[in-house]
């Protein structure tokens, strides 16, 4: 059994229009349909149950009156961010298997999920790599079980960033959409109202060309016990360290450019951390 949960607790700032009221980008209509209702339509066709996060309750009682069917959850204030929203769902869902996506995902597909999950099996968490190197924000599988273990050091370490998930879990698979016939178009995630007047998804720069497996050989109490040889490659490591470079490596040679930028904006050397910068800037990251 498969647990969905539809991440909805953000601000939708690039959502909005300077001079008009605030609008709950969850809510705005998709054809005929709010978008967060055909996030779960799509969900819904393949898990058991389905759990929205929300960041407080009036929002929640707003979706209940459109997705009543749904079980809802307030966002954790160990984290900010999409982990508060993950934690919470986790805890709450009693299945082992998971599958998270954001509420700005209307074009996401049940086929468009079914890897993710099918791919689980070996791996800790599963999601998607744009064949340029890019990542999705939030949109992944994890299995229940190890991420909360894994959470709640991030939460020791003062970690929130979505990213900081994929690379503080041992086993990750980063599929490539096209091995998997997967349109781009299914995994576009709105930020402006433009994104929904042209979803086709023109990617330049292909360097993913299968699908990648980051392995690394530790479990919970090799970090605990800050065993560096184990721990090498991974986020753990380079903030015990301050070392960044065996993880850069890593993810660079994969060809996960995107991952690997991140990882430069935890170096204590400040270039370092504008070339980090730089690199996301050549993704369209405007802010990082």
């Amino acid at each position: 059994m498969i647990c969905g949960i539809i991440l909805s607790g953000g601000l939708s700032r690039r959502f909005q229009v300077r001079g008009e009221p605030w609008i709950d980008k969850a809510l705005y209509m998709v054809g005929n349909e709010p978008m967060i209702r055909l996030i779960y339509n799509a969900l819904s066709q393949i898990t058991s149950k389905v759990i929205i996060a929300v960041n407080e309750v009036d929002r929640a009682l707003k979706y209940r009156s459109i997705i009543p069917s749904a079980e809802y959850v307030i966002d954790d204030e160990k984290f900010k961010g999409p982990l508060a929203g993950i934690y919470s769902a986790l805890n709450k869902c009693g299945e082992e298997y998971a599958v998270v996506v954001p509420n700005d995902m209307p074009y996401i597909t049940p086929k468009a999920l079914e890897p993710l999950i099918s791919e689980l099996k070996n791996f800790d968490a599963t999601t998607y790599v744009y064949p340029n190197g890019h990542l999705e924000n939030a949109l992944m599988a994890v299995r229940r079980t190890v991420t909360l273990q894994y959470m709640d050091l991030l939460v020791n370490y003062g970690r929130s960033k979505i990213f900081d998930l994929i690379r503080g879990l041992p086993k990750v698979l980063f599929l490539d959409p096209l091995i998997h016939e997967i349109e781009l178009k299914n995994l576009v995630n709105v930020n402006t109202r433009s994104d929904l007047t042209g979803t086709s998804m023109r990617i330049s720069g292909q360097v993913i060309k299968s699908d990648i497996s980051i392995i690394r050989e530790y479990v919970i109490n090799d970090v605990v016990g800050k065993d560096l040889n184990k721990i090498i490659g991974s986020l753990w490591y380079t903030l015990i360290t301050s070392d960044p470079w065996p993880e850069f490596r890593l993810y660079a040679e994969a060809g996960l450019h995107f991952l690997a930028a991140h990882v430069l904006l935890d170096s204590v050397n400040e270039n370092v951390k504008q070339l980090g910068r730089r690199i996301l800037t050549s993704f369209g990251v405007d802010k990082a």
